[in-house]
């Protein structure tokens, strides 16, 4: 019985070639400094606003009714402390700590590091209405284009 030879093609790689080749290195996300760093300038922030660390905490339980216990300002501050290094900052409560600072910074930590960027809702809304005048200004060429094929 004859064998034949597998085919390949200029794009497919040989699998011994595959295994020989190292693997890209992974981005390094490990952003704890980042976003420790972003928390404690959003709690700076407030605080210039006359938000102390206790309303802070109140309008996160506030905006966390659901919590089998609320959180407690001794847990914020272990959360923010660069000396506590086990006691990091629970993500599922990341989104009534922006709101309670109405502060967007520890979010940019997370997408900047992704390599995604924030838009809020007037940027969205911005960028929905140039990407319709850029359709209008398509639309408008075929349309001319197609009155000079019916004109000549």
């Amino acid at each position: 019985m004859a064998r034949r030879k597998a085919k390949t093609t200029s794009d497919q790689l040989d699998l011994f070639q595959q295994l020989a080749e190292p693997p890209e290195a992974a981005p390094d996300l490990d952003i704890h400094f980042e976003l420790l760093g972003a928390l404690n300038h959003a709690i700076r922030e407030g605080k210039r606003r006359g938000l102390s660390r206790e309303r802070v905490v109140e309008r996160m339980n506030l905006a966390l009714p659901e919590l089998e216990k609320p959180i407690t300002l001794r847990q914020l501050n272990a959360w923010t402390a660069a000396s506590k290094e086990y006691h990091e900052f629970p993500m599922r409560y990341l989104p009534a700590f922006c709101q309670a600072l109405e502060s967007h910074l520890p979010l940019l930590a997370l997408v900047q590091a992704l390599g995604f960027e924030l838009v809020d809702a007037r940027d969205g809304v911005a960028l929905e209405l140039g990407q319709k005048l850029v359709a209008q200004g398509r639309l408008g060429r075929d349309i001319n284009a197609l009155r000079r094929k019916l004109e000549g």
